[in-house]
């Protein structure tokens, strides 16, 4: 096939060349009706907005344009079978673990430091979490990897499982060659689903990580979004393998996405597996070149150091950049400085700042130190933050109780010193280092409550514990 195609979009532009006259929604009618002081913005992307009329195809049954996308998609990533995601990767997650669950399977081993629609997914399967405790990376100072000895343990003993699902990159671009595993997993007849999230351009190969569809799991998700050029929300969910039923899936993935697929997040997709193909061709070295130069910039910033991971196993994405401080401020301090200079990041916690790079080689980067220097100038010495240096101490592998014994369970509210021995009703996020201290569906223990206490204490920024800053815990009735 012809990667240097893009038959949607062009088939998008080819309707609007015709001046159409709208009948059908949406109701902006191509931009016609729109407000006047936003026109000048939206109106060539309105021009695209349109909906499942002759000659564009339809996302839930494709057969013409969107078929022939998708086609291409699926083999420049090497795949099966390549869906376009509209609702972005939380619809894949979602659909993915629906699809491999049913009556007889529940079960689901999972990688603790997953994203929420994983666990959203779990729930609305009434599945039973295995969790995988990840390794603690004590250079970047955030969860990392699950370690193979964890996953030869749960293989070990859940052999019912329906699937081993996990996180590879994370966040911060820290990935692993996932071969091994997927081998160990398929050696056990479970399918490996993976949230790829943020490694949309593996498929580009070196200096990049091996992407998870070249390591042989079954489906992939990836954000098309995250990294490529393709609009908020376009995602590819991948399917490699004869153990996944793909009509299954298909329904799913109606059931999770839009009736009214966005044209323009599809034309983006197609549009952005273009672009990846033609730096498949060209070669990436400018861009890698370009972003080291950029890194030893910032090194050359008192106060603050490029930071890496130093584990055997861990390859770090070259788009992915973590600063960390070296001065009494916290990476979220250093954060409202950048921001005051114009400069947004993608995210900050207690000791690192991550910045997401374009994937070109454009000037971009360079041009920008100018003004973090401004930001971080004169940055004030004093003790390095400590609070989420420490990695939790949780065993390597938990069983939850099962979410559909849970679905009509009561809740109540105690006080975080007397939550030993019941079960969570919600998540406790610490960030960092980002890793869920406790799931919905865990039985409290005394090291839950004293690692909460410890976060609490240095005023760490927790996500979910609705009234944790009360002192209270929501827990279930059981």
């Amino acid at each position: 096939m012809n990667q240097a195609k893009t038959p949607l979009y062009d088939a998008l532009t080819r309707h609007w060349a015709r001046r159409p006259v709208s009948f059908h929604v949406p109701g902006h009618k191509y931009g016609a009706i729109f407000p006047k002081r936003a026109e000048d913005v939206f109106s060539s992307l309105l021009a695209l907005d349109v909906t499942e009329i002759s000659g564009l195809d339809d996302l839930h049954h494709p057969e013409s344009v969107i078929a022939e996308a998708q086609a291409l998609a699926a083999e420049l990533y090497g795949a099966e079978k390549t869906f376009f995601l509209v609702n972005g990767s939380t619809s894949g997650n979602l659909a993915m673990i629906a699809a491999v669950c049913d009556e007889k399977k529940r079960k689901v081993i999972v990688q603790r430091n997953c994203h929420k629609s994983v666990m959203h997914a779990l729930q609305l399967m009434g599945a039973t979490p295995v969790l995988l405790s990840p390794e603690f990376d004590s250079d970047m100072r955030v969860a990392s990897h699950v370690c193979m000895e964890t996953v030869k343990e749960a293989l070990a003993l859940h052999r019912d499982a329906a699937a081993l699902v996990l996180t590879n990159p994370n966040y911060y671009g820290m990935s692993i060659d996932l071969t091994e595993i997927v081998r160990l997993a398929h050696d056990h007849g479970i399918p490996v689903l993976v949230d790829e999230a943020h490694g949309a351009h593996f498929v580009v190969g070196p200096p990049f990580p091996k992407s998870a569809l070249a390591c042989g799991a079954d489906m992939v998700v990836q954000s098309a979004h995250k990294t490529l050029p393709a609009m908020t929300m376009g995602a590819f969910l991948h399917v490699n393998s004869g153990r996944i039923d793909v009509e299954r899936l298909k329904y799913f993935l109606q059931l999770f996405q839009s009736s009214s697929p966005s044209y323009p997040i599809m034309a983006s997709l197609d549009l952005a597996r273009s672009y990846v193909a033609k730096l498949i061709e060209d070669g990436v070295e400018a861009i890698v070149e370009k972003i080291e130069e950029f890194k030893t910039a910032l090194n050359d910033i008192a106060g603050v150091t490029v930071v890496s991971s130093r584990h055997p196993d861990v390859q770090i994405d070259p788009l992915k950049v973590t600063v960390q401080t070296r001065s009494s401020l916290t990476g979220y301090e250093l954060q409202r400085r950048l921001e005051r200079e114009g400069v947004f990041v993608e995210l900050a916690d207690p000791l690192n700042v991550l910045l997401v790079c374009p994937l070109a080689a454009n000037g971009q980067l360079i041009e920008t130190v100018d003004k973090m220097k401004r930001a971080w100038c004169g940055l004030p010495t004093g003790q390095v933050p400590l609070f989420g240096s420490f990695p939790l101490l949780r065993s390597p592998l938990s069983v939850l109780v099962p979410y559909d014994e849970l679905r009509d369970v009561r809740k109540k509210v105690v006080a975080l010193e007397e939550a030993e021995g019941y079960v969570a009703a919600e998540t406790v996020i610490p960030y960092p280092p980002g890793v869920p201290l406790m799931w919905i569906g865990e039985r409290i223990d005394r090291s839950h409550i004293e690692q909460i206490r410890q976060f609490l204490h240095h005023q760490a920024h927790i996500q979910g514990g609705s009234r944790l800053r009360d002192g209270l815990l929501v827990v279930y009735e059981l």
